[in-house]
């Protein structure tokens, strides 16, 4: 995953949505993924995870030798995240793109791979993020906001995909990019607004899933964090570098067998671990 980190100016961030936490102090342990057992049956429109990455930190008003009131943490790998691993990952590489090592078995290993031959996230990037309470205080987790930093044309690439071996219904926090003001919507079953406090020690887990049919994004997040009279902005991004969203190709792509070999989704059309990877032929044309 590329991407420069953008300066302030780069990004037009907006609040999340619906807004304020209500008055007292409230923890939604449904988010809390721990649980193996945890069923949850929210219906959300829209649907953005691999290796753990670093945060870096702003703050608005604490010394910048004062450590943040929480920890927030980033998992970009959708299949070490209970709530994405049965669902299918889908990706872009670059037009021609010529892989020498492929995914390996199964679905695990396929984002990370995807990311270091340079490809990137289709239709759909899935993270989750995880605050845990640092302060002696009650610490607010107050907002979170989408901060795009640049929207650009997609540029010529080859779909890629490791098929899905189930389907999840767990969504908390949704995002799409192309809204003229891309912002994190939560939803709950029984319409609480965005709210949540941890204490010392105290986890809470966020699902966010951030979509886009038209273009290909750079964008990263901003955690607000309160904690008595002091506030706290977080940056949560990918190792310091921007999250990066492209749309599914319109043509057809390649689909990973789960052990050696590519098949077209359309037609009869395979490629093997290190043969170019430019979209199938039209037609249905068998692997020459």
């Amino acid at each position: 995953m590329e991407g420069d980190r953008p300066t302030e100016e780069a990004g037009d961030g907006r609040a999340a949505e619906p807004a304020e936490a209500p008055r007292g102090r409230r923890s939604r342990r449904e988010l809390v993924l721990s649980l193996p057992a945890l069923i949850v049956t929210t219906a959300l429109a829209g649907v953005v995870s691999w290796g753990v990455t670093r945060l870096t930190d702003g703050a608005d008003s604490l010394a910048r030798s004062t450590p943040p009131p929480a920890t927030v943490s980033v998992e970009t790998n959708p299949k070490k995240v209970g709530a994405f691993g049965d669902l299918a990952i889908q990706g872009v590489l670059p037009a021609g793109a010529a892989p020498t090592t492929g995914p390996g078995n199964g679905c695990t290993g396929f984002h990370d791979w995807l990311m270091k031959n340079a490809g990137t996230d289709a239709g759909e990037s899935r993270l989750q993020v995880t605050v845990q309470g640092n302060a002696e205080r009650q610490v607010q987790i107050a907002n979170v906001r989408v901060v795009v930093a640049s929207r650009e044309a997609p540029p010529p690439s080859v779909g890629v995909t490791c098929p899905t071996a189930g389907q999840a219904n767990l969504r908390f926090l949704t995002i799409d990019l192309d809204s003229p003001q891309p912002r994190a919507i939560y939803k709950s079953d029984d319409g609480a607004p965005f709210g949540f406090t941890v204490e010392s020690g105290e986890i809470e887990t966020f699902l966010i899933s951030a979509t886009t049919e038209q273009a290909l994004y750079q964008w990263y997040l901003e955690f607000d964090l309160v904690s008595g009279s002091k506030h706290t902005t977080v940056r949560v991004d990918n190792g310091g570098k921007n999250f990066r969203t492209a749309p599914v190709p319109k043509a057809s792509g390649w689909s990973w067998d789960f052990t050696s070999t590519w098949r077209d989704n359309d037609s009869d059309q395979t490629r093997a671990v290190g043969d170019r990877l430019d979209p199938p032929a039209p037609g249905g044309r068998a692997t020459p």
